[in-house]
């Protein structure tokens, strides 16, 4: 046992010698790799809406049979990340985890039972592959009420049928809303010293001044300085700040009814916290005028 303990011992501190060395260059590759997560979320979101509203919940199937990988081959190319959807339980055979991946899986779910939220659950590490080294980055998929349509224990007779007819083989139903529905998995190149050059090379734009406190209308005030922390928790693994600001909040929205409807998933219900997101929306726009 003491045998044992002591080899788990080394082997830890190999990998984090191994890896605290690169933690910075790593860093790097975590937020562009969530970057082109919230790229390809929101587009999906925003398609799967539509369908839904249109042509109701059987047709919109195919936004993820078709679109899905539409949208994840036009990010790679502009990314040069390799983009996999993939779950412990799969629809499309052809998402199945492989043994690493599964690991991962396998970590979000006890990581969850321990009660951390989904909301922010990652994974970042460096692999060999090919003989190259590679950064591998997964991202948990939280299961919304929203999701239960396709994938929970009560699927409407149409969305069934439309399931069976193009997943025979199809393991992904019986989810209830807060299961881990699958995770994110992407690839890409290890190459530390490009990723510095371009760091170097590319000016970035200096964060807005923010106002301690901002009227949002109605005799009602936010914090966009809390609001700013409030979005980085909640809501910035899917959604990016700036184009919220001008897709969702338009001159002549209603705040609670444009941006908390759309953010709604995120179980955003607090009256104080969405005050303080409104306002931080609201000092964005501002600024971006």
């Amino acid at each position: 046992m003491v045998r044992q303990i002591g080899l788990l011992s080394l082997i830890c501190a190999g990998v984090f010698t191994a890896f605290g060395a690169s933690a910075q260059p790593l860093d790097a590759y975590e937020r562009d790799a969530q970057e082109a997560i919230r790229e390809l979320r929101g587009e999906m979101m925003q398609h799967l809406q539509t369908e839904m509203k249109d042509k109701g919940p059987a047709e919109a199937t195919r936004v993820c049979r078709h679109l899905a990988p539409e949208i994840s081959n036009r990010i790679e190319a502009d990314t040069g990340w390799e983009i996999r959807r993939t779950a412990l339980r799969v629809r499309n055979p052809e998402n199945a985890p492989t043994e690493a991946e599964r690991g991962v899986l396998l970590s979000f779910e006890t990581r969850a039972m321990a009660g951390q939220s989904m909301e922010a659950m990652d994974s970042v590490r460096l692999i060999e592959r090919d003989g190259r080294r590679y950064v591998h980055y997964m991202r948990a998929i939280p299961t919304f009420e929203p999701c239960l349509v396709c994938h929970g224990e009560d699927i409407p007779q149409d969305v069934e049928a439309a399931i069976e007819k193009h997943y025979p083989n199809d393991r992904a139903t019986g989810f209830q809303t807060g299961d881990l529905r699958g995770a994110f998995s992407l690839y890409k190149k290890y190459e530390p010293a490009q990723l510095r050059r371009a760091a170097k090379d590319e000016g970035r734009e200096a964060a807005p001044k923010l106002p301690e406190k901002l009227s949002i209308g109605g005799g009602r005030y936010g914090s966009p300085r809390q609001g700013r922390d409030l979005f980085a928790r909640h809501c910035a693994g899917c959604h990016k700040a700036s184009d919220l600001v001008t897709t969702v909040y338009g001159e002549d929205a209603a705040p609670e009814a444009n941006l908390c409807t759309f953010l709604e998933t995120h179980g955003l219900t607090d009256a104080a916290k969405d005050c303080d997101i409104i306002a931080y929306m609201k000092a964005l726009a501002a600024t971006s005028d």
